[in-house]
């Protein structure tokens, strides 16, 4: 797993030699408590032959770390179907689309959105 600090998140890329699924999950879990302020982005988009389990299995850390560390958590999926994800889950086809979606997320937060 690379671990990246991007403009102003955190993005933890899946490499071939990764766990997939909750091992990678825990994996970035390991990292959270240096978290705690900062907005994180998870890249799978190299993931083989990802599937709507690989990105659910992120849900409940997406909700916490939106509702209790209050910032963005965004998946970058490639080109998985987006129509089959729920809504509260934030998703992008690129890390360049994962970055604008944190900054507008940041704008909305420091706005009172």
């Amino acid at each position: 797993m690379q671990v990246n600090q991007e403009e102003n998140a955190m993005l933890f890329s899946w490499e071939k030699t990764d766990p997939k699924g909750v091992d990678f999950k825990n994996k970035i879990k390991g990292y959270y408590k240096n978290l705690s302020d900062k907005n994180v982005i998870i890249d799978l988009s190299a993931f083989p032959k990802l599937n709507l389990a690989d990105i659910l299995s992120f849900k409940e850390l997406s909700d916490y770390h939106k509702q209790e560390i209050k910032k963005s958590f965004v998946i970058v999926i490639g080109t998985f179907n987006a129509d089959d994800i729920p809504n509260e889950i934030s998703i992008a086809p690129t890390i360049n689309e994962a970055l604008d979606i944190v900054d507008m997320e940041e704008i909305e937060r420091d706005l009172g959105f």
